[in-house]
């Protein structure tokens, strides 16, 4: 049975794979998208019948199936990974739904070691990593000048765990309530602040001062961003940077600034989060209509985001406070059971389609980036290092934290320090940075960008793979007394 459904869809990936030939099979055209997202699905659902009757991760096998198609070289066209796909298609109900479902008394309890792990330990990270790469950036990557900026550029692009990532895998384990709540709290909101402390590296990286003479590269003192990248403003999150062709001006980076203006936007996307989520509660307890409250949910996860996205604020920030606000204030007394027996479902088959179509995307990846340049000596070395050195800064954090506040044991520090994957918000942020520099190709980007996603690959097959047996090694409790 296996068989016969995998050859139709070998064949329709192959078809999929130059849409060229078959207009309809185009993914610009909406029948070309309506077949790509068809085909993409099919392949999900098979990998979770497979997933379910094998007992393996479903995320890692998505993963794993994506890879395989693109080892092949018959990756979809139209699959490619993009930022915009990330942080505006998908982020938004994963985060909508994750904090839907929160559980709002826990967080309460255990706030503190959530921000000490979200807060310090992804400054850590950056630093830890960003001290490990700059080993690897020679004098042909980047200039002498920079090469301290760019790594802690890196190590701030990698230092977020992803919520898309981590939650599938925590969701399927059975944990500890506190230390289930400070990995969960942790995936959810470090994203703010390590995509904010990314664009204010990049910033200074792409926008150096005059008189500095830095450059990205050995012979390059004043880098001038071509026209693919020129007038291109980056507000994903609520940060804002321009570069424009032929800028004769530089960027202070300024700390405190960047401080003030992260916890300026993160307020307000606060603020837009609870005003829109407690009136869409509101229309909610209107309209009393299950199915019509779905649809308001939906309008509100979106809406949030892209409000927010509109104010130059964190639509994360945003996203997530709309997300508790339904989840708190509930609905509409009189049919308050019903609404949560059908809100629940609902979103959690959202959370599964785009899960499914993440992890997929994330294999085809494999394709665009090239196998060549994954299995380069340097590459794999400089993955392995970053990976190493972003468990080093999880135990620095994580095992003192636990001792000091008294909220797990070295047990559960364990399961919190290995639970921090990386995935599609790391590689979202990788593809911000330009292609070219001078009208010649970034050498940067061209390095970071397979090692960034050995990174990634490591966390998903590695760690997501071994958190199960390891839970059963530590003999980790769920009561949370016992944590």
């Amino acid at each position: 049975m296996i068989r016969t459904m995998i050859g139709p869809l070998l064949h329709g990936i192959l078809a999929l794979s130059d849409g060229a030939k078959n207009p309809r099979l185009n993914p610009d055209t909406i029948t070309g998208s309506v077949t790509l997202f068809t085909l993409l699905m099919a392949i999900a659902v098979i990998v979770g019948v497979v997933t379910k009757k094998l007992k393996l991760p479903y995320t890692v096998a998505l993963v794993l199936a994506g890879l395989f198609i693109a080892i092949m070289k018959q990756a979809p066209s139209g699959t490619e990974l993009s930022p915009d796909l990330v942080f505006f298609i998908i982020l938004p109900p994963v985060l909508f739904r994750a904090g839907l479902l929160i559980d709002v008394e826990n967080l309460k309890r255990h706030w503190v070691p959530v921000a000490v792990m979200t807060c310090v330990g992804t400054l850590l990270t950056t630093f830890v990593v960003g001290l490990v790469l700059r080993w690897f950036l020679s004098p042909d990557i980047i200039s002498s000048n920079v090469v301290w900026v760019a790594a802690f550029m890196i190590g701030a692009m990698v230092s977020p765990t992803d919520p898309v990532s981590v939650m599938p895998i925590i969701r399927s384990i059975p944990l500890p309530k506190p230390v289930r709540t400070v990995i969960e709290g942790e995936s959810l909101f470090n994203d703010g602040i390590a995509v904010v402390l990314f664009f204010i590296l990049y910033g200074a990286l792409f926008m150096p001062i005059q008189s500095t003479g830095g450059g990205l590269g050995p012979n390059q003192s004043q880098p001038v961003i071509t026209a693919d990248t020129a007038e291109h403003r980056h507000t994903i999150q609520g940060t804002d940077v321009s570069m424009s062709h032929g800028q004769k001006h530089g960027a202070v980076v300024d700390i405190w600034a960047g401080i003030l203006k992260f916890l300026g936007h993160t307020g307000i996307g606060l603020c837009i989060g609870a005003i829109m989520g407690w009136g869409a509660v509101c229309l909610m307890r209107w309209a009393n209509d299950p199915v019509l409250e779905n649809t308001i949910t939906v309008v509100l996860a979106y809406g949030a985001f892209l409000v927010s996205d509109i104010w130059h604020v964190s639509g994360v920030a945003s996203v997530i406070v709309a997300g508790i606000f339904v989840g708190v204030l509930r609905w509409s007394k009189d049919n308050a059971k019903e609404s949560e027996r059908t809100i629940i479902p609902f979103w959690e088959s959202i959370d599964y389609i785009m899960n499914s179509l993440i992890f997929l995307i994330v294999g085809f990846e494999l394709q665009f980036i090239g196998v060549d340049q994954l299995l380069d000596s340097t590459v794999i070395m400089a993955s392995i290092a970053i990976f190493l050195a972003m468990q080093v800064a999880r135990a620095i954090v994580v095992y003192p934290s636990g001792y000091l506040l008294g909220t797990w044991s070295p047990r559960g520090g364990t399961v919190i320090m290995w639970s921090g994957l990386r995935g599609c918000v790391t590689l979202a942020l990788v593809l911000v940075l330009p292609d070219n520099i001078d009208g010649s190709p970034d050498q940067l980007k061209q390095f970071v960008l397979p090692v960034v996603f050995g990174v990634v690959l490591l966390t998903l097959i590695l760690q997501a793979t071994t958190m199960r047996p390891m839970i059963s090694l530590l003999g980790l409790p769920t009561d949370p007394k016992d944590a």
